[in-house]
């Protein structure tokens, strides 16, 4: 299972050279199993049930989340009190579904070794005339699979450049100004997600999804892609610079708390960790980052 589950393999083909950079809505492949694996009967069973992981589930209307402790009963999901806030028109976001749905953690899994970008899904149930997350921009790229019903979605292009982890986040100086001036000016697309369609939506893309005008129960899948970027490598490489003695050395307190001295030391450790990195084998090395790209835990962030 991979990107095929979501995509045919004409367009696959260019995802992997070229990073989509504008929203575009893709017919989930014929061939998909996807359907099969997970779909609304599933997925109403566990919400019905309340067989999710607690901490995985966010109770929440127009951005507005509940406290836990407003939709649990010692620590565990009540299903009466999930039922009671989903008939006054509250959403559940579900999250991490691929932490504790096995079939949706093989997909994943196979993303992350297909394109080395670590994945996770996470899942909105939202009733008629809702709407769960306000206006905001993720900040990586998401494939939004919808699983029953229709979801309306408007987006803005990006206006901020190249946004990542908690850099130039939406929920954040200066995102917030950013998100008033947009939600003015008005949406760039409209569409309107239907069961079985894929939306493709760049990192950066502000987006405003609701179910406002519609009469039956909204369910959609986030694939959240971690892209690996340069500053991604960059950590690496630090982190790979630990084999090097003289950048292990102890740092004094007196030049740690002098200004000018900590400036030198700055300038000393930035030598030696050039010199470090023009020692190493670029391909060797370049074969750690891949097995760390395709295999390290997602960590959650922004």
């Amino acid at each position: 299972m991979s990107l095929r589950m979501l995509f045919n393999d004409a367009y696959l083909s260019g995802l992997m050279r070229e990073w989509p950079t504008k929203p575009a809505i893709h017919e989930l492949p014929a061939e998909s199993k996807l359907p099969l694996i997970i779909n609304a009967e599933v997925l109403d069973r566990y919400v019905d049930s309340c067989a999710m992981p607690a901490d995985k589930v966010i109770v929440i209307m127009s951005g507005a989340a509940l406290h836990p402790r407003a939709y649990t009963t010692a620590g565990d999901l009540d299903p009466a009190k999930v039922g009671n806030w989903r008939g006054r028109g509250y959403s559940l976001q579900l999250r991490n579904i691929n932490r504790w749905y096995p079939p949706l953690h093989a997909m994943c899994s196979a993303i992350q070794g297909e394109t080395g970008y670590g994945c996770y899904v996470a899942g909105f149930v939202s009733p008629a005339g809702a709407q769960g997350l306000n206006h905001h921009w993720d900040q990586s790229s998401v494939f939004v699979y919808q699983v029953v019903g229709r979801k309306t979605w408007q987006i803005w292009k990006p206006v901020v450049e190249e946004p990542h982890r908690d850099y130039l986040a939406s929920n954040a100086p200066p995102g917030r100004e950013v998100v008033n001036r947009l939600k003015a000016a008005g949406p760039d697309h409209e569409f309107d997600l239907r069961a079985g369609q894929v939306l493709v939506l760049p990192r950066g893309c502000m987006h405003s999804p609701h179910t406002r005008g519609q009469e039956d129960q909204s369910i959609h899948l986030t694939f959240v892609m971690r892209e690996r970027t340069g500053h991604w490598i960059g950590e690496k490489l630090a982190q790979a610079a630990i084999r090097s003695a003289p950048l292990r050395r102890v740092i004094p307190p007196d030049r740690v708390v002098d200004l000018a001295a900590f400036a030198e030391q700055i300038d000393e450790a930035r030598t030696l960790l050039v010199k470090w990195l023009a020692s190493v084998d670029d391909v060797a090395l370049a074969a750690e980052l891949l097995e760390a790209a395709r295999t390290e835990p997602d960590v959650d962030y922004v």
